[in-house]
Order: C-alpha cells, then sequence, then structure tokens
C-alpha cells in the first residue's frame, strides 16, 4: 500500500487545494486551450495549472541511483556518436518518414559546407520506468528513450519538488514523508547555469565579452501553451547572469534572421545570438513548410552555439537507440567498458524493423503477443507510440518503408500504486505508473573534448496505469516528484 492510501479523502482535498494555490503563485502553469466560444469573447490567454500530484511518489532509492550513475554516460555517449557522421547516416538511411530525411539532409548539407562552430550544448534527458518481473522479487530500471532536443519541464520539477516539501511541513506530515529522503532537485537552475557556462564561451571565444547585443535565443512553437517553463529560465539566465534571452519562431528566423558573412554570426532584430535553444524543431508540425526548414538550416550554418547541434538531435532518434543496444555496437564506438557495462544493463530489447535487417524472429513473437512489445517512430512530442493489438495490425499492414520509419521494444512492465493527483482544480485518486527523467548537461568542444559533463535534475511523470503515453504536455500525465525508499 503506497503511503498516500493512509489519508482521509477529506485531508487529502485540503491538500489539494493547497497545492493549487501553490502552482497558481509559483508558476506551475500552462496556457489553457480554449474552447471556441472562450476563442471569440477571450483575447488574452487562460492559464491553468499544470497537472500536479499532490504528494511525492515512493521511488527505489537503488534504482534512483542507478538511473543518476548513467547521465554523465550517456552524456559522452551523445558527444562520441554525434562526431561520427557515417554511423549516423548509415544507421537512420532506411528511415523513410519526410520528417527524419529532412535532418538528414541538413546533416549532410552542415558536412560537406564543414561546420563555423566548434562548440555544442547539450540539455539531454534519459528516461527510465521500473519493470517489475512477476517472476522475480527484484525489479530492474530500464531506459524508455534518450530526449536530445527540447528537454522540456526541467523549472517545473524543480517548483513541484519544492511544493512538495511545503506541503509536507506544513501539514506535518514529516513522519510518512521524511525531508531527509526526497532528493534536492535543482533542474531549472541547472538547465539556466549550462545555458549561461555556453554564452560565456561564445562570446569569449568571439573576443566581443563587451558587446551588449549578444543575446541566448530560445526558438519556439508560435502556441507555445508550456511558456512558464521557458521563461523561468529567461527570468533566471537574466537576475543570476545578466544575460537576456529572447524569443523567435523558425518562421521568424527564416523571414527576419541572417548569417554575418565576415564571422557567420547569426543575426536577428538587431541581436547577435550566442546560443540557440531550441524548444521547438523536434515534430513534423513544426515544420508545416519550407520557411521552418530554412530557419533551421540558417541556424545549423552559422557561428552560433547549438542546443542541440543537427548530429546531436539525430542522436536522439530512436532507430539509433536500437543500434547501439545491437552486441558490439557500443563496444565499437567506446573505450570505457564499465560506462558500457552500465548502461547495457538499463537497455530493454530493441529490435529493428529496417527492411535491410529486420529482426524476423521478434517480428513474429509480437504478432503472436502484441501486449508484450511496443512500436516507437522516429518523432519525438507524445502520442505516436504504437501498442497492444495494434502492434499486430501495424506489423501485418505496412509496408517496408512505414516499418523502416519504427523500431520494436520489448515492452516495460512496471508495477501500478495508488495516487491521488489534481487536474483542472479536481482531486482524484487514481492507479499510477510513472516514468523517471535524468536531465543531462554537457558542452563539447571540437579540440578541447568536453567542457561540461553534468548530471542536472529530475523529472518525475505519473500517469493512470491505463495510459500507454506519458507526455504531460500532450495530456497524458502529471509531473510528480519522489521519495526515496530502501
Amino acid at each position: 500500500m503506497s503511503k498516500i492510501s493512509s489519508f482521509k479523502k477529506e485531508k487529502l482535498i485540503e491538500i489539494g487545494e493547497q497545492a493549487i494555490d501553490w502552482a497558481l503563485g509559483k508558476g506551475i502553469i500552462f496556457v489553457k486551450r480554449k474552447t471556441e466560444q472562450e476563442a471569440v469573447a477571450i483575447q488574452q490567454p487562460i492559464v491553468t495549472h499544470i497537472p500536479l500530484s499532490i504528494l511525492p511518489s515512493e521511488f527505489p532509492k537503488r534504482l534512483y541511483e542507478q538511473a543518476v550513475s548513467l547521465s554523465k554516460d550517456y552524456n559522452l555517449l551523445v558527444h562520441h556518436l554525434s562526431k561520427n557522421f557515417n554511423f549516423i547516416q548509415s544507421t537512420l538511411k532506411d528511415v523513410q518518414d519526410p520528417f527524419t530525411q529532412s535532418l538528414l539532409k541538413i546533416h549532410r548539407e552542415i558536412e560537406n559546407e564543414g561546420k563555423k562552430q566548434k562548440i555544442e550544448l547539450g540539455i539531454f534527458r534519459s528516461d527510465y520506468m521500473v519493470h517489475h518481473n512477476d517472476d522475480s522479487s527484484k525489479s530492474e530500471l530500464y531506459q524508455v528513450e534518450l530526449n536530445t532536443i527540447s528537454s522540456s519541464f526541467g523549472c517545473i520539477s524543480a517548483k513541484v519538488f519544492d511544493m512538495h516539501r511545503y506541503l509536507i511541513k506544513d501539514n506535518h506530515l514529516q513522519h510518512t514523508y521524511p525531508l531527509e529522503n526526497l532528493p534536492r532537485n535543482d533542474s531549472g537552475a541547472n538547465i539556466a547555469r549550462s545555458i549561461a557556462q555556453a554564452h560565456n564561451l561564445y562570446t569569449s571565444s568571439t573576443n566581443n565579452t563587451a558587446k551588449t547585443n549578444i543575446v541566448v535565443m530560445i526558438v519556439v512553437q508560435p502556441d507555445e501553451r508550456n511558456i512558464w517553463d521557458q521563461k523561468a529560465i529567461e527570468y533566471t539566465l537574466s537576475s543570476d547572469y545578466s544575460i537576456k534571452m529572447i524569443r523567435r519562431t523558425l518562421l521568424e528566423l527564416d523571414t527576419r534572421g541572417k548569417i554575418d558573412p565576415s564571422n557567420h554570426s547569426l543575426q536577428i532584430d538587431g541581436y547577435e545570438i550566442s546560443v540557440s535553444y531550441y524548444r521547438a524543431g523536434y515534430t513534423p508540425n513544426d515544420y508545416p513548410s519550407e520557411n521552418e526548414w530554412n530557419g533551421r538550416l540558417l541556424v545549423e550554418r552559422s557561428l552560433a552555439i547549438k542546443c542541440p547541434s543537427i548530429a546531436n538531435h539525430l542522436v536522439g532518434a530512436k532507430k539509433i537507440q536500437q543500434a547501439i543496444a545491437k552486441k558490439g555496437v557500443l563496444e565499437e564506438l567506446l573505450q570505457d567498458q564499465e560506462s558500457i557495462k552500465r548502461m547495457r544493463r538499463s537497455f530493454t530489447g530493441l529490435y529493428s524493423l529496417s527492411k535491410e535487417d529486420i529482426d524476423q524472429e521478434a517480428v513474429q513473437k509480437a504478432k503472436a503477443n502484441p501486449q508484450l512489445y511496443v512500436m516507437k517512430p522516429q518523432r519525438e512530442g507524445g502520442g505516436n507510440n504504437i501498442y497492444g493489438d495494434q502492434v499486430r495490425e501495424s506489423l501485418a499492414s505496412m509496408n517496408a518503408d512505414e516499418l523502416g520509419s519504427y523500431i520494436l521494444m520489448d515492452r516495460i512492465v512496471p508495477k501500478a500504486f495508488n495516487t491521488t493527483i489534481i487536474r483542472e482544480s479536481k482531486v482524484i485518486d487514481i492507479e499510477a505508473l510513472y516514468e523517471l527523467g535524468i536531465f543531462g548537461l554537457y558542452i563539447g568542444h571540437d579540440d578541447q573534448g568536453v567542457l561540461l559533463n553534468e548530471e542536472g535534475g529530475i523529472l518525475l511523470r505519473t500517469k493512470t496505469s491505463n495510459s500507454d503515453e506519458g507526455g504531460v504536455a500532450a495530456g497524458f500525465a502529471v509531473i510528480d516528484s519522489l521519495i526515496l525508499t530502501d
């Protein structure tokens, strides 16, 4: 029985009301989608609290520490993979969806032209689930995916951890939720610090430390709902580092951006861009026309430090995840055998669906027992995976090119638990599962090697046990925090 199950419903409602007040007061909010009537009557955005758990969820300390210890390993893996042009191109050549092919095209163009910037910033997030085997009392930690672009909710997650500490202390719940068992989470501050470090590297490398028009640019979607998670970074950069951040879309980059031919610096609206931090560009929906692709290419051709570079973005593709899990691949790419062992322990079964090396044995097993597998495409953003009987149907109906845009993965089977969440100001009891994300911060230099390699904080997302997807912005999950248990 989970800790929260011991509380009466009236107490949970009281704590839930406190949580809503805290969320609204501290910026744990996003833009609510308007009804047609609201869109006509109300011009300003309507905000609501982000879906939340009202108290922390229990998480095994052993597996949490394992996830944290993997952060530097995965940062270095991305660093090495991103330098291997041939591996990226050959691994993804059979992925036929236009989105991935367009990214690969930019990757080739930059390789042919030559990179203008030797420094890269990575703000990654490796997501894990706890697999519960009915045949064993021991649970295992398996990686779901490695996100290399637009890893969101770092600032909101840190605020939720603070909110839970407040609720525990204010309601005298320390006997049930000992505060010393709640890990510290500074993900928002850490992300801002890594961007500031990249900005300072840019200004020092270009001998422009005195210029006042050099700014960080966050690349955003035109209809962004999760704006306050981004604004928190902007405010921290300003208050703690005296660095200005501007917001621009891919379309604005195409129509108003330019490259200074004298030094390849990226210029827009009178500003010179030090760091281009992407919180857009990870889904085909972000590229409705060639203009947006032109905006992405403009940034890649410039001197601005990219977060991520096109190579780092491609390394996050599911096909890359599947390819490196094959026996011998990591061993060829990396030298640190202990790091390889740690990462391999976190791999679940991953199988190719590409026509050149399709794993027919795994395909037949998935057709026979589709509930044990999931089909995952290359794109990010939530809501794109294929589960259950649809796995069998998709394997039977898709042609070779369509299948090549997916990988097949053993389904991770976590153990459900009871918890209480708040969604749209309603306190709701659910049977839940969770997914743990560990942020990784990395700065690499083509000549000087790795300049920053750190674990950057925590994101815990909790969802109903009957929900397959885990995205908060996509509407599938809530932001949670964790209390460590033996």
